[in-house]
């Protein structure tokens, strides 16, 4: 940028500040899509054959949507008046929702407004309110699953100012109570329309945070039961019952899993965070350089990372992301083991490989947390254990 136009710009902000006039910000609008797009097209009516009629009643009344209708009243509000916003549509798992969100979409992006929905990533496998265990075995976390990685990668929010809201309003009334959780855990304003009423509220987050101590001393029954598992092989175990008597697991049928809140205390614990168990050695080295572990920390924080960018390499399992010097040898565990981490062209990254791999590890839990400047390592627990 050209020296007098920066100083220039500078100068603006700073004499805005003083005025106590807030600049423009890019915000999302996060909604579960209902059914309420589809106005008074009857029921069985509900299919791709009435998708353009769907189109036509929208152009003509946008409110019929109650997502758009909360995006509307949002973009009115005194505080986002001069904001631009991004509307986020999830979608249950059906395809009246789909054709739903795909018609917003549409219309939206005909007003000139930005609207974002993938079925691929966005229909939410599992999100079904007719089936309650494909709720609790996949869809309510993959729901909580997406809208985390909206806030932590894809717009990561303001703590100052959240630059993520939920729209609590739309999508079917069982999930909101887990969705109202989420904004509590992220510190994210909810927005909602009063009953009848056109009015749009919105209840700003309150400045509390989560004790996440009990995942911590259970975080390997945590991990086991964030997706649904076999009741039997659970049932008899210490841990479960501690879980279950604070109410943190969901029974259905055969299966068990962490319910909403039990996924949420592990979201919370493991937000801008990642645990793994490292060697000694290991330990030290990204003790000792920033470089690695900021490597060792997104290689351990993605599961999805680790399967695409993971070769096999004389026996040993290294991940390499392309990206960096830095090679990780490890094992796949409940955690991610590290036994090694050597750069591409240190002498001993070429010993290493000619390692057998059967030789036993001692390993130590940690737990590496983001801060704004750097990647602390924190001590998970006093356990060190052994790997063969």
């Amino acid at each position: 940028m050209d020296t007098h136009v920066e100083f220039w710009l500078h100068g603006y902000i700073e004499r805005r500040k003083k005025r106590g006039l807030r600049m423009s910000r890019q915000r999302v609008l996060i909604s579960i899509v209902g059914v309420s797009a589809w106005g008074n097209i009857p029921l069985g009516q509900r299919t791709q054959a009435s998708y353009d009629q769907m189109v036509e009643n929208l152009r003509e009344r946008i409110e019929t949507s109650a997502e758009m209708s909360i995006l509307l009243g949002a973009e009115k509000l005194p505080r986002y008046r001069k904001d631009r916003f991004t509307h986020y549509l999830l979608a249950p798992d059906s395809d009246e929702a789909v054709l739903a969100a795909k018609a917003i979409q549409q219309v939206s992006r005909e007003m000139g407004k930005e609207c974002y929905f993938k079925e691929d990533c966005d229909r939410i496998r599992g999100l079904d309110p007719k089936d309650s265990v494909s709720f609790i075995r996949s869809g309510l976390p993959s729901l909580l699953e997406r809208i985390r990685r909206i806030v932590e990668e894809e717009f990561p929010t303001d703590p100052r100012d959240a630059t993520v809201l939920l729209n609590v309003t739309s999508g079917f009334k069982a999930i909101t109570p887990y969705t109202s959780a989420m904004a509590f855990l992220y510190h994210l304003p909810l927005v909602y329309k009063y009953e009848q009423s056109s009015s749009i509220l919105v209840m700003h987050p309150l400045p509390v945070a989560l004790d996440t101590s009990l995942v911590e001393s259970h975080y390997e029954t945590f991990v086991q039961l964030h997706r649904a598992a076999p009741l039997a092989e659970w049932e008899g175990r210490e841990e479960y019952q501690t879980l279950r008597e604070l109410g943190y697991v969901e029974e259905v049928d055969d299966l068990c899993a962490l319910n909403g809140t039990g996924n949420l205390l592990l979201f919370a614990f493991e937000r801008d965070a990642a645990v793994l168990d490292v060697t000694k050695q290991v330990l030290n080295e990204i003790q000792a350089d920033a470089r690695l572990r900021a490597c060792v920390f997104k290689f351990a924080r993605s599961a999805q990372l680790r399967d695409n960018k993971t070769e096999n390499k004389n026996g040993h399992v290294v991940f390499d992301d392309g990206n960096n010097p830095y090679r990780i040898f490890y094992e796949e565990g409940v955690v991610p083991r590290v036994y090694a981490a050597h750069a591409d062209h240190a002498l001993a990254y070429a010993r290493q490989l000619q390692r057998s791999k059967n030789s036993s590890h001692v390993y130590t839990r940690v737990r590496l947390v983001k801060t704004r400047d750097d990647i602390r390592v924190e001590a998970f627990s006093s356990e060190v254990h052994q790997m063969n």
